[in-house]
């Protein structure tokens, strides 16, 4: 039978939960909120060296740490689970305040970047659209050179005006996270939207293909789609 393990959170000063500090009779140890910000996720990884590790080479022991450390403030009270899995399940869950951060990174205001945004898409061809993939053969001392996503230009150019909007944001950390999943009618919510255009644009820096294969899936239309509704009834200015 496994030893109780217990857990307390540990929020920001303006709320947000940077992670979990947990402990067993044996060990304490830490899990960040995956849906956190890039700030928050820093700000976590130094609560826990500043007040859990510190505590811990005090000789205090792990369950204690969390007693010890739930009079912090932003700090939650000490709570039994099951197990660990069961604090990184909590740890992955989403909440309507993580949606709000994210929307309210768009720059409602920058009437400017939204026409620009806008007109870039309705631009697009067919023929733009057309993602051709080079690379792959063999040169003359046997080394296969990676393949490649050729994109047109006015693609690449419709993508970049994605950050004009604010749609690439530190409030979300993408490479944390799985791929948002569009709804069955293939929509995606004004926040999915932002989480899909920072895993498209961003990913697509390290892992050629990934615009590539959000435009098979639908997933690139979506975002821009629900990004244009979004500001459409949010917007402070004329609507693009």
């Amino acid at each position: 039978m496994s030893d109780p393990v217990h857990y307390i959170s540990a929020a920001t000063p303006d709320g947000q939960v940077m992670g979990y500090a947990w402990a067993d009779a044996a060990e304490v140890g830490w899990v960040d909120r995956k849906a956190s910000s890039m700030d928050a996720y820093k700000a976590g990884l130094e609560w826990y060296d500043a007040k859990v590790r510190a505590a811990r080479e005090r000789g205090v022991a792990p369950r204690d740490v969390l007693g010890l450390l739930s009079r912090e403030p932003g700090a939650g009270p000490v709570t039994a689970a099951p197990d660990v899995a069961a604090i990184e399940e909590l740890a992955r869950t989403v909440t309507p305040a993580d949606d709000q951060r994210l929307t309210a990174a768009l720059d409602r205001d920058n009437a400017a970047a939204w026409r620009e945004f806008v007109d870039a898409f309705e631009a697009l061809t067919d023929e733009d659209r057309k993602v051709e993939w080079g690379g792959g053969q063999k040169d003359a001392d046997g080394v296969i050179q990676m393949p490649y996503p050729r994109y047109s230009k006015a693609l690449l150019y419709a993508v970049s005006t994605l950050r004009g909007v604010g749609a690439l944001t530190t409030e979300y950390r993408w490479s944390a996270n799985p791929l948002p999943q569009l709804s069955p009618d293939g929509r995606l919510s004004a926040a999915d939207a932002v989480r899909a255009a920072m895993a498209v644009v961003l990913g697509e820096r390290i892992s050629d293909g990934k615009i590539d294969q959000a435009l098979k899936s639908g997933l690139l239309d979506a975002a821009v789609q629900s990004l244009r509704t979004w500001y459409e009834a949010n917007s402070t200015t004329q609507t693009p």
